[in-house]
């Protein structure tokens, strides 16, 4: 018996568009708009917004090469987003889409609850934003989403909680900008309190 925690995304590998595990050593790619182009070529410009999300491999290689994540893009204030540079959408409990944001995947064995559930990007230390980055969470389903920091510890993103059960889903998006020049990081942190 044992609990498991993974991020995934909603991809097509080939195999037609499914929730596929962020792997070990793997990464979430943010890019400027258009083809994927890892390093330069896929630089965002400081101030703009991300126009590609992709999943990639260790190397540094494209793993969706069928359908990328959707990317979800800061629109003109913290209540609209952009889905893969369509026209602006006002969020609301159905908008996104689940399949258009990233996914904290619970798996309970015996069966049990959430009491807790949260995701934040860190630095160099949990409580650290990343350096270079303004980046925003949302949560999915909720009420009144909104775009929120969701950078460092203290800025976690609260996914909420959830009845005893073998799974639990919470969905997610991220937004982000570079403040700087440079090859910018930054860690995703999900975490969860089974019970």
């Amino acid at each position: 018996m044992a609990n498991a925690l993974t991020v995934r995304a909603y991809v097509n590998t080939g195999s037609g568009a499914a929730w596929r595990d962020i792997g070990t050593g793997e990464k979430l790619l943010f890019q400027k708009a258009g083809t994927f182009a890892y390093g330069e070529g896929g630089a965002i410009t400081v101030g703009e917004y991300n126009g590609g999300t992709h999943v990639i491999s260790a190397a540094n290689e494209d793993i969706c090469t069928t359908a990328h994540q959707a990317n979800l893009e800061y629109s003109t204030d913290t209540g609209h987003y952009k889905v893969n540079g369509g026209s602006e959408t006002a969020f609301d409990s159905t908008h996104p889409a689940t399949t258009e944001c990233l996914n904290v995947h619970v798996t309970c064995s015996p069966n049990a609850a959430l009491t807790a559930a949260s995701v934040f990007v860190y630095g160099t230390g949990e409580a650290d934003a990343p350096a270079g980055l303004t980046i925003y969470g949302v949560l999915q389903g909720a009420v009144s989403p909104v775009w929120a920091s969701v950078a460092g510890s203290a800025a976690a993103l609260n996914l909420g909680t959830a009845a005893s059960a073998a799974t639990h889903d919470k969905y997610f998006g991220l937004t982000l900008t570079p403040t700087a020049n440079g090859a910018l990081t930054g860690t995703l942190k999900a975490s969860v309190t089974v019970v």
